[in-house]
């Protein structure tokens, strides 16, 4: 099987010849040649620019020729410029600051004319690459909605920003459901014009809810994202997703439209597999801190996350979190031998 089939079919329960693996953050900062590029060229620079785009996307399957999946290098915050928001990144991220009677001048917006670049990138690459999956992905409404009422990452664990949200509910879900229409459609763009063979929604910030709040508040746009989402996708993929911290709230995650659960470090991936397997697929889960040791502290932490997950088909294995800079190449090749059964 090639990476494609591979990851398809383990999003799909179908058996595979070997677990298929990717890692988030793959394209990005712990890549010497991506830091290269990074130091010439702006943020935005490198999202839109297509040849800057596809480069920085196929750089870690370039230098892990194992990995059986590209994710486009892009944002989950790539809609709000065209909401009338500038995004600035370097150092933080800083965002154009929020009213909430702004939605009210919020723009309808199209995929295809105020955010195409993540599908033209997926798309370009599936014209020379037909044997490695593509994946798109967006962040869920709450989770970029953070941010934007932040006014970016200055509000740690945005506490002031959560009680802006308790004390504006009407408000506050009129922006998410906002940001839910926009989102599904950036989605499917990914989909109809990018070709994605998977696509992941990230939903980073959700485990600051309780159980109560995230039904309450978060939930339904997330519904609402993945109705829009799959009313415009002119097929129907698989949809990953992936919320860090989440555990207490995985029985209303499980209520959502979706194939696979992405699973951070502390969930527990035997149990999931062996009570929900037969339902959704499971990725993960090893801790992204495992990848910042000795290659044979990663490799015996990656073999118990492959013992957890068990023989069953519907596992890919994945990090719990993305990759921060300080991650080695040395403890990815490692990981990597392991999983594909590769020599030294």
């Amino acid at each position: 099987m090639n990476g494609k089939e591979r990851i398809v079919a383990a999003l799909n329960l179908q058996p595979v010849d070997r677990t298929p693996v990717w890692f988030m953050r793959q394209a990005g900062r712990h890549l010497p040649e991506y830091r290269k590029l990074a130091a010439n060229y702006s943020f935005w620079e490198r999202c839109q620019d297509l040849d800057l785009c596809t480069t920085i996307t196929m750089q870690p399957i370039n230098r892990y020729r194992t990995i059986d999946a590209a994710i486009v290098f892009s944002d989950i915050l790539t809609p709000l410029p065209a909401l009338g928001y500038e995004v600035e990144y370097g150092g933080g991220i800083r965002i154009d600051p929020f009213k909430f009677e702004d939605v009210d001048d919020w723009t309808d917006f199209s995929a295809r004319k105020h955010a195409p670049w993540a599908a033209d990138a997926l798309k370009a690459i599936g014209e020379d690459n037909d044997e490695i999956a593509r994946l798109g992905f967006a962040g869920c409404p709450w989770t970029t909605s953070m941010y934007l009422l932040a006014g970016g990452t200055g509000d740690k664990e945005f506490h002031n920003t959560r009680a802006t949200v308790f004390s504006n509910p009407e408000a506050t879900e009129r922006v998410l459901m906002h940001m839910a229409d926009a989102i599904g459609h950036l989605l499917a763009d990914q989909v109809n014009h990018g070709g994605a063979d998977a696509v992941q929604l990230f939903d980073t910030w959700a485990g600051l809810l309780s159980v109560e709040d995230y039904q309450r508040i978060a939930l339904p746009a997330t519904q609402r994202t993945i109705e829009v989402f799959r009313k415009n996708a002119n097929h129907r993929i698989p949809l990953i997703h992936y919320a860090k911290g989440s555990g207490h709230l995985h029985n209303l995650i499980r209520t959502l439209d979706i194939d696979a659960l992405s699973l951070d470090w502390r969930d527990d991936l035997q149990a999931n597999r062996m009570n929900f397997g037969d339902r959704y697929a499971f990725q993960g889960n090893l801790d992204p801190s495992r990848m910042h040791g000795t290659p044979k502290a990663a490799k015996m932490a990656a073999q118990r996350v492959l013992d957890q997950a068990g023989d069953a088909p519907g596992h890919v294995f994945n990090l719990g979190h993305g990759f921060a800079p300080g991650a080695q190449i040395e403890c990815v090749e490692a990981v990597l031998r392991l999983i594909t059964g590769e020599s030294a």
